[in-house]
């Protein structure tokens, strides 16, 4: 009964935290709790259940106060949809994201992936030299005509790779860490900035900090973009985190909750004794496309699984 009421408590406090965004004032660990919000509160049912078993009232009203908060913030990532219908006209495109993980020698089982999938554009983070290499040896990157790549030592290098022209590429530092963008030319008509993304991982006071200044200036991009864009990569983030969400509400809609994909999280990808619990690797598009499937790889080596994503550019 003591262990259920401390469970609770503890939950509650950190429900309560995120509903007065406590995560701006503490980025650290409050970034880390958000990010396992759909796992975090499952110890709530438990004490429901014992609460209710003993007819202890008020530690039930405590649990549903705090499952509730649970279901509102979890139901979107579970409760499956429908895809847009793409409209007559549109040009369609489909793309893959992966992180190599810079120092996974066997980054070229992606290659498989890559020649099943068959995807127009292609954008890859943590490219380091071996990965880079890795991949380009599984020969599946040879029928992309065009490509714009800056692999570096480490986890920051990024490259896309296209069957459509690709213009106006920049690779400016944003809060330390390289962000690559190239300008896609889709036909004579359409065009679309692609962005290759991989913010840093908040698990630290500092770190958190770069993590949400770096979402915070790719949601100034996307207000002032001209062009349609789409955003895809590593964001280190999920739903439940608000720079993540601020992002989204500036201009581009999530792949994944467009489609209702239901629960299809990326990583961690290479535990053997845990399988995969968050979905941070995402694909978000301007409301100009519209999004017509969704569906996350299998693993190749690295600790994120890849995700590719049709859409039809309106």
């Amino acid at each position: 009964m003591l262990v259920a009421w401390i469970a609770t408590a503890g939950l509650a406090l950190i429900a309560a935290g995120r509903l007065v965004h406590l995560d701006d004032a503490v980025a650290w660990p409050a970034s880390a709790a958000n990010a396992l919000t759909p796992l975090l509160y499952l110890p709530v049912y438990a004490a429901l259940a014992i609460g209710f078993a003993l007819r202890r009232s008020r530690l039930m009203i405590l649990c549903v106060l705090v499952a509730a908060a649970h279901l509102v913030w979890t139901a979107p990532e579970v409760i499956p949809g429908d895809p847009d219908e793409a409209g007559q006209g549109s040009a369609r495109l489909r793309v893959m994201t992966a992180n190599l993980l810079y120092r996974n020698a066997e980054a070229g089982r992606l290659g498989q992936q890559i020649r099943q999938a068959s995807p127009d554009v292609i954008v890859l983070v943590e490219v380091s030299p071996l990965t880079l290499a890795k991949v380009r040896e599984s020969g599946a990157l040879e029928g992309y005509r065009y490509s714009e790549a800056r692999p570096e030592e480490g986890a920051f290098g990024a490259a896309v790779f296209s069957r459509f022209p690709l213009s106006d590429a920049a690779a400016p530092e944003v809060a330390g860490s390289m962000s690559l963008r190239a300008t896609v030319r889709v036909d004579e008509r359409r065009s679309f900035v692609i962005y290759a993304v991989h913010t840093i991982s908040p698990t630290s006071g500092d770190y958190a900090r770069r993590w949400r200044d770096q979402l915070d200036q790719l949601q100034e991009e996307v207000r002032a973009a001209r062009l349609p864009v789409v955003l895809a990569g590593d964001f280190n983030a999920t739903r439940d985190h608000r720079p993540m969400r601020r992002l989204i509400s500036a201009g581009v809609r999530d792949a994944h909750d467009v489609v209702g994909a239901g629960w299809t999280p990326t990583w961690n990808a290479d535990m053997v004794m845990f399988p995969p619990v968050l979905r941070i690797d995402h694909v978000l598009a301007s409301p100009a496309f519209a999004i017509t499937s969704y569906r996350v790889g299998t693993e190749f080596g690295s600790d994120h699984k890849p995700v590719t994503v049709d859409l039809a550019l309106r």
